[in-house]
């Protein structure tokens, strides 16, 4: 597992619009606003390079705006914003889950929208790998503890491309890539707020077991 929390993407949103001239409502500090958590696999470079031209594209067929390389991710389970003190629970689950599963490939061919959603993703048209969704369920497991109320309960393998996508317009049906890697490793991510917008910071990172050291 890493050491202390890192940053690893840069702002995850644009900054906040100005309101109205109203004066607004108080908002808690920073640093005491509830942030997301969640497990992610990250995409090899090459890979996340690929995608990110294909979510450039994407924009002129079906609108919104392409998320950027750096944030591209598969999320293994989403937890949503937890007050803190929980994340000790939500490292003992990474440590668990990745000592008891290897490591599995994972290929991307196939783009999709959730039904009224404005997020266009790619994923995998056909089932993935087994270990895939026996990580997830593991993280689960060890994350069944914690109080949070966004925990779906089918898991669907993606990685977001675009936001704010119109709904009316149609995803493209054609195959595209496939994008594959070798995953080895994953980590618990957080979002967390700043003046500029979000951005993810790295709480932990675990190699699969059975995975070569470098």
């Amino acid at each position: 597992m890493s050491g202390s929390p890192r940053r690893i993407s840069g702002p995850a949103g644009r900054a906040p619009r100005p309101g109205p001239r109203a004066e607004p409502a108080a908002q808690p500090p920073l640093a005491e606003r509830h942030r997301n958590h969640f497990f992610a696999l990250l995409p090899p470079p090459a890979v996340r390079k690929g995608l990110a031209l294909l979510a450039a594209d994407l924009p002129d067929a079906v609108g919104g705006r392409a998320e950027p390389a750096q944030r591209l991710h598969l999320t293994l389970l989403f937890l949503g914003p937890l007050p803190p003190g929980h994340e000790a629970t939500l490292l003992a689950a990474g440590a668990a889950a990745a000592a008891a599963r290897g490591p599995f490939d994972v290929e991307l061919d196939h783009l999709g929208r959730f039904p009224r959603s404005d997020v266009v993703w790619v994923g995998p048209s056909s089932p993935p790998d087994p270990a895939l969704p026996a990580l997830h369920s593991a993280l689960r497991r060890g994350c069944a503890a914690v109080p949070t109320a966004r925990r779906p309960d089918k898991f669907a393998p993606h990685v977001t491309l675009l936001r704010g996508s119109a709904a009316e317009d149609e995803v493209p049906a054609d195959p595209v890539g496939p994008w594959r890697w070798r995953a080895t490793r994953f980590m618990l991510l957080r979002t967390d707020p700043s003046p500029e917008g979000r951005v993810y910071t790295a709480l932990g990172e675990w190699a699969l077991a059975g995975t070569p050291v470098s």
